[in-house]
C-alpha cells in the first residue's frame, strides 16, 4: 500500500530547476524554472490531510531574474528570498515589495549552495564552484570571511542550531566542519568518494548526517570528530535528509521512496515508505508530523507529495533517550580520574579508609568541570553555591591557602594508596580470591569469583539478544502486517550473521513466502552465503533450509520458463521473466558449489548434512535438464 500521496500539482511549460521548502512551519516553498521565474507557494492547511491546497498569492511567477538562478533559500523571517547565480552574484529579494533589496557579487563563478544563519536576517553563507565558502552581510555587502579547504565545488552548506558550527560538502566527497566565530576548520570527513548532496544537522544532539551520491548516509559525532554510523550504500542517489521525532531518527528521500533509519543504533532501518516521487528537490517534516516533498515528474510540473508520519511503523517503545546517554557518557570520560582507580575499579574492597576522599575529590572536580561549561565556578566557602565566573578572581587570595593543604593532603593519600596497589599485579581483572591467604575463607571467595564470571557472562548475553530483539521487531511488524517489501528491504541491511539467521528463518518458516518479490530473492540468496560461511552450525543450517525452500518453490517456474517457454497472458514478456529467473539459478548454482556445503556433505554426521546432500543432488539435476533443453 502506498502511504505517500500526491496532494497538489503545479503546471508548467518550462523546466523546473530548483524548489525549496522555508525552515519554519509556515508551509511556503519556491521554485525556479528554466526561464529563472521564481515561483511562490503555500500548502494550505487542512483538517483532512488529503484536503490540503497549493495557494499562489501572486497568481502567476513572483519575479524574473535577469541572471541564470542556481541556487534559492528563504531567510529566517520569511521576509526575503535569497538567490545565487551562475555568475556568482547574490540578490535579496523582499516578499512584499518584489523588489531587489541588494546584489552582492564575491563568487568567480556559479553559486551552487546558500545557508542561512540562525536568527541573523543580514547574514548568509554561499558556497560555490570555485570550492570556497563565504559569509556574507547584506548591509555592508562585503564578505565577513573566506574559508578555503574543499578541492572542488560546494555542493551542501549547512549551519547548527547554535550558530557555531558550519558544515560544507563538496563534490571532492569530503565534509568540513568549521567553527564559524574562529573561522577555523576544525574536522574533515572523507569516507565517500562520491559528490556530497545533502547536510543536515541534529537538532537535540551534537551530531550531523551527511548523504552523498552513492546513496549512503553517515552520521558523525561532533564531539570526537567519529562516526557513529552509516547506512549501506545504494545505487539510489539520496536527494534530502530531515531530522524527525526530536532527532532520534532521520528520513532519506530517493527516487520512489523515503526511508526511515535510527542512525544511533547501527543505521537500522525503520521504514521504507514507497512514493511516486521523481527527481526530488527537497523534503520537509512539519511541526505536525506531516512529510511534505517536492519533486519534478516530467521536469515540466511540481507535485507535492504527503506522508503522515503518524503512519510510519516507528515503535515508540524503540525511542529511548540515547543521545543524552551517549553526551553524558562522553562527558563522564572525559574527566580526569585518577588511572589507578579507573584501571583497578575491581579492588575497591582493598582500598584505605582515605581512599573514598580522593574519589569525591575527582567526583567534585567532575561535576565542577560540567558547570564551568555554564559560566559558574563552585565557591567552596559557600558550601553548595555557585558563583559567576568573572566574580573568581577576587576569591583566588582567599582560597589559595585551602588548595595548597588540599593539594598535599591529596599526595600524600596519593603516595599511600599506590603502596597498597603496587602489590596488585598489572592484571586488567582481579580476583578477591587471590588476595585471601587463609585456607578457611579462600573457597568463599573463590565462589563470589565465580558468581561474578556468571553475571559478566549474563550481561554479555542480555545485550546481544537485546540487539537481535531490537532489529528483529520492525521486520517482524512489517512481515505480519503484509508490508513484504519493507520487511525485505531492512533484510538487506543486515550484516550480523545471528541477525539474518533470525530474519531469514522466519521468512522460511512462514506461509508468506511465496509473497517475497522474486526481484529479491537472490538479494535473499546472497544473505544465505553469510550464513553457510559461518562458523557456527546453527547458521549453516538457516542458510541451506532457506535456500532449499527457494529451489522447491521455484524449481517448476524455472522449468516452464525456462524449458517449454509457456506463457501466459497475464505474465511479463518473455525476457524479463528469463532475467529474473536466471538471477536465482546463478545464486543457487553458487550455493551448492560453496566449499562449507561440500565440507558439510563429506561429514555426513549431521542432520543438516543429509538436507544439503539432497539439495546439492536435486539443483545439479535441475541444471542438467535445462542444458539439455537450450
Amino acid at each position: 500500500m502506498n502511504r505517500n500521496l500526491k496532494l497538489g500539482e503545479n503546471e508548467n511549460l518550462s523546466k523546473i530547476k530548483l524548489a525549496r521548502f522555508s525552515d519554519t512551519a509556515t508551509r511556503f516553498f519556491t521554485y525556479v524554472d528554466d526561464m529563472n521565474q521564481i515561483y511562490i507557494n503555500k500548502i494550505e492547511n487542512s483538517k483532512n490531510f488529503l484536503d490540503v491546497k497549493l495557494f499562489n498569492p501572486f497568481q502567476q511567477y513572483f519575479v524574473q531574474s535577469q541572471n541564470e538562478i542556481s541556487s534559492i533559500i528563504f531567510s529566517s523571517s520569511e521576509n526575503e528570498i535569497i538567490n545565487g547565480s551562475s555568475k556568482g552574484i547574490i540578490t535579496f529579494l523582499d516578499i512584499s515589495t518584489q523588489k531587489i533589496q541588494s546584489n552582492i557579487k564575491g563568487h568567480l563563478s556559479s553559486i551552487t549552495a546558500l545557508a542561512i544563519f540562525p536568527n541573523q536576517e543580514n547574514i548568509i553563507l554561499s558556497g560555490a564552484m570555485d570550492s570556497q565558502v563565504k559569509l556574507w552581510d547584506s548591509r555592508s555587502k562585503i564578505a565577513g570571511f573566506t574559508l578555503r579547504a574543499h578541492t572542488l565545488s560546494i555542493s551542501a552548506l549547512v549551519v547548527s542550531p547554535d550558530g557555531k558550527l558550519l558544515a560544507s560538502g563538496s563534490n571532492d566527497g569530503s565534509v568540513k566542519i568549521w567553527d564559524i566565530h574562529q573561522q577555523k576548520l576544525m574536522a574533515t570527513f572523507n569516507e565517500s568518494d562520491s559528490s556530497i548532496t545533502c547536510l543536515q544537522f541534529n537538532p537535540f544532539d551534537k551530531a550531523i548526517a551527511t548523504a552523498s551520491d552513492d546513496g549512503c548516509v553517515r552520521y558523525w559525532d561532533l564531539d570526537k570528530y567519529n562516526q557513529i554510523s552509516s547506512t549501506k550504500p545504494d545505487k539510489q542517489t539520496v536527494y534530502s535528509i530531515r531530522f524527525c521525532n526530536e532527532g532520534k531518527s532521520l528520513l532519506s528521500a530517493q527516487n520512489f521512496s523515503f526511508k526511515c533509519w535510527d542512525l544511533e543504533r547501527d543505521a537500522l532501518l525503520l521504514d521504507n515508505i514507497e512514493s511516486q516521487c521523481k527527481s526530488i528537490l527537497d523534503t520537509y517534516v512539519f511541526e505536525d508530523r506531516e512529510l511534505f516533498s517536492l519533486s519534478t515528474q516530467n521536469q515540466t510540473g511540481l507535485s507535492v507529495f504527503g506522508s503522515k508520519l503518524s503512519n510510519i511503523n516507528f515503535d515508540s517503545r524503540f525511542c529511548i533517550d540515547r543521545h543524552k546517554q551517549r553526551i553524558n557518557s562522553e562527558r563522564i570520560q572525559s574527566c580526569e580520574i585518577n588511572d589507578q582507580f579507573q584501571q583497578r575499579n575491581s579492588v575497591n574492597i582493598l582500598k584505605p579508609k582515605n581512599s573514598q576522599k580522593i574519589f569525591q575529590n575527582n567526583q567534585k572536580q567532575c561535576n565542577q568541570n560540567l558547570i564551568e561549561e555554564q559560566g559558574f565556578q563552585q565557591c567552596n566557602n559557600n558550601g553548595n553555591k555557585f558563583v559567576p565566573t568573572t566574580q573568581i578572581p577576587q576569591m583566588i587570595v582567599n582560597e589559595s591557602v585551602m588548595q595548597e593543604e588540599d593539594i598535599k593532603e591529596n599526595q600524600f593519600i596519593n603516595q599511600e594508596v599506590q603502596s597498597v596497589l603496587d602489590l596488585v599485579t598489572s592484571q586488567d581483572e582481579v580476583n578477591l580470591s587471590s588476595f585471601v591467604i587463609d585456607d578457611e575463607n579462600k573457597m568463599k571467595f573463590i565462589q563470589i569469583d565465580l558468581i561474578n564470571e556468571i553475571q559478566k557472562d549474563h550481561n554479555r548475553v542480555n545485550q546481544i539478544l537485546k540487539q537481535r530483539i531490537n532489529y528483529m521487531k520492525p521486520i517482524i511488524y512489517w512481515w505480519s502486517n503484509n508490508n513484504i517489501k519493507s520487511a525485505i528491504n531492512a533484510i538487506n541491511q543486515l550484516t550480523e550473521p545471528s541477525i539474518l539467521f533470525d530474519a531469514l528463518t522466519m521468512c522460511s518458516h512462514s506461509q508468506k513466502f511465496k509473497s517475497i518479490p522474486i526481484e529479491q530473492i537472490p538479494q535473499l540468496l546472497e544473505k544465505c552465503k553469510v550464513l553457510i560461511d559461518s562458523k557456527y552450525l546453527s547458521h549453516i543450517k538457516g542458510g541451506i533450509v532457506f535456500s532449499y525452500k527457494t529451489f522447491t518453490i521455484y524449481r517448476d517456474d524455472i522449468l516452464t520458463i525456462k524449458c517449454f517457454n509457456q506463457m501466459s497472458k497475464v505474465d511479463l514478456s518473455r525476457e524479463e521473466r528469463v532475467a529474473k529467473y536466471d538471477k536465482i539459478v546463478e545464486q543457487l548454482k553458487q550455493i551448492i558449489q560453496m566449499s562449507k556445503l561440500t565440507k558439510l556433505i563429506e561429514r555426513n554426521k549431521e542432520e543438516i548434512s543429509d538436507l544439503a546432500k539432497k539439495f546439492q543432488i536435486e539443483m545439479l539435476g535441475l541444471l542438467k535438464r535445462i542444458n539439455q533443453q537450450q
